[in-house]
């Protein structure tokens, strides 16, 4: 289940020693190594200047740039696979008031992630979240799918306390704060997590609803999409080496239809091949559409 992990440290850690220590010390690879850096990460939480002095310089940027970071998210720092950044997590009231955009933040909204994070409660009260349990490796990825949930808590995750996500296992559902409220993430990067799903979830129907438009894999089908518009010949060629292998099993199915509307003569025997692949969500769409053209 989703750790709460019990550490008292009132040093004061630098962000430049937390990345050091990480790359020295810690195998991303391993659950129970990056649990053990929950020290050293509770004594970055207790800079209390970390967090102003990177959003001073993110608010400098803005009057040099015609980009707008997020509202959500400053990035703090990173390492080979890691990195760190805080999110802001603002109150029903603050929304309400229009002082921030309210689409950009998951409230209410049950979800997992497709990578392994620590989290630690850096300012205000905090928010409230519920935690269930399901088995990745069972999904096909398919939206409407029934989930297997399993219950596991429901806390308030306040300043101080250190916890830690599971890619594929730990779903949660947030609840704003009373007031603005600031946490730490160390977020675990490594080349397998991704490509991994992420999901978005229906606790009451027990349904999977659809994958968040922000995912790498969201935004390659984007690009296949369009690619299915205006391609040529060298574009059928790159689609199908995609399709045969690439690791992401939703573009694996993107690259499949694009390949399909670019050249419907072949259409049958592209949802052929595509019925040989290792995933049930490439092949039970393959299989579909074969049934409606035979239909």
């Amino acid at each position: 289940m989703a750790l709460t992990i019990a550490c008292d440290n009132a040093d004061t850690v630098s962000l430049e020693q937390f990345i050091d220590h990480v790359r020295a010390n810690v195998d991303l690879h391993d659950m129970d190594s990056v649990a053990a850096a929950a020290p050293m990460f509770r004594g970055l939480a207790n800079d209390s200047e970390l967090v102003v002095r990177q959003l001073n310089r993110q608010v400098k940027h803005q009057f040099r740039s015609q980009s707008v970071a997020s509202a959500q998210v400053i990035f703090l720092g990173e390492g080979r696979d890691f990195y760190i950044r805080a999110n802001v997590w603002p109150s029903d009231a603050d929304i309400a008031s229009g002082r921030v955009y309210q689409d950009q933040f998951s409230y209410n909204l049950a979800h997992d992630h497709n990578y392994n994070f620590m989290t630690v409660g850096y300012h205000g009260p905090g928010y409230s979240t519920e935690i269930y349990e399901y088995d990745y490796d069972q999904l096909e990825g398919r939206p409407g799918e029934t989930i297997d949930f399993r219950f596991l808590e429901r806390i308030h995750f306040t300043t101080g306390m250190v916890m830690m996500y599971r890619a594929g296992k730990d779903v949660h559902i947030q609840y704003p704060p009373e007031q603005l409220s600031v946490t730490l993430n160390f977020m675990v990067s490594t080349p397998e997590v991704r490509v991994r799903d992420q999901f978005f979830f229906d606790l009451e129907s027990r349904t999977l609803l659809d994958y968040p438009a922000e995912l790498d894999s969201s935004r390659r089908i984007s690009v296949l999409k369009m690619a299915a518009q205006v391609g040529n010949g060298d574009t059928r060629q790159l689609l199908d080496d995609l399709s045969r292998q690439h690791p992401c099993r939703r573009t694996r199915l993107a690259a499949y239809q694009a390949l399909a509307q670019l050249d419907p003569a072949q259409a049958g025997q592209i949802w052929e091949s595509a019925c040989k692949d290792p995933e049930r969500l490439v092949v039970q769409a393959a299989r579909k559409r074969l049934a409606e053209a035979g239909s």
